[in-house]
């Protein structure tokens, strides 16, 4: 796509911190992260933000990447984990973000947080947990979706 600023990364023509590039994927670091290393792991041919409508053998291909980026991550930065988010805003080209978690040791991490719910998408996402839900609810909204 002629305007989308991935492509034109992809493309070399807006400059990046690359640090990985299998021919189909590409791994930069993000010029806005909310912590050391986060990445963006974009595919070089334009895919629009929904993941879901890839077709499957790219989508597979596309997490793999993202696997080959957090353990890369993982072994160049003193982190054992990757949270990987698929958030599909900011840029309408297919994105994983991959968050380097730096701080406790994961089996050590003790989740004393403040519970969060979201009526509607408020421009971001977290995961943090949610009040505990209604049962009935809950069974109602599953049959719904089967």
């Amino acid at each position: 796509m002629a305007d989308c600023i991935f492509c034109k990364i992809a493309k070399g023509e807006i400059s990046s911190h690359k640090f990985y590039d299998d021919g189909e994927f590409i791994a930069i670091l993000d010029i806005n992260p909310n912590t050391e290393g986060q990445s963006l792991v974009i595919p070089r041919e334009h895919h629009g933000p929904d993941i879901s409508e890839m077709p499957d053998d790219v989508l597979g291909r596309f997490i793999v990447a993202a696997k080959k980026v957090a353990k890369q991550l993982r072994t160049k930065l003193p982190v054992k984990r990757c949270a990987l988010v698929v958030e599909g805003t900011g840029v309408p080209h297919a994105h994983l973000k991959i968050f380097p978690m730096h701080g406790p040791e994961p089996e050590k991490v003790e989740c004393d947080q403040p519970r969060v719910w979201f009526d509607r998408y408020v421009g971001y996402t977290t995961t943090f947990l949610g009040p505990r839900a209604d049962d009935a609810k809950l069974a109602a909204l599953a049959k719904r979706l089967r």
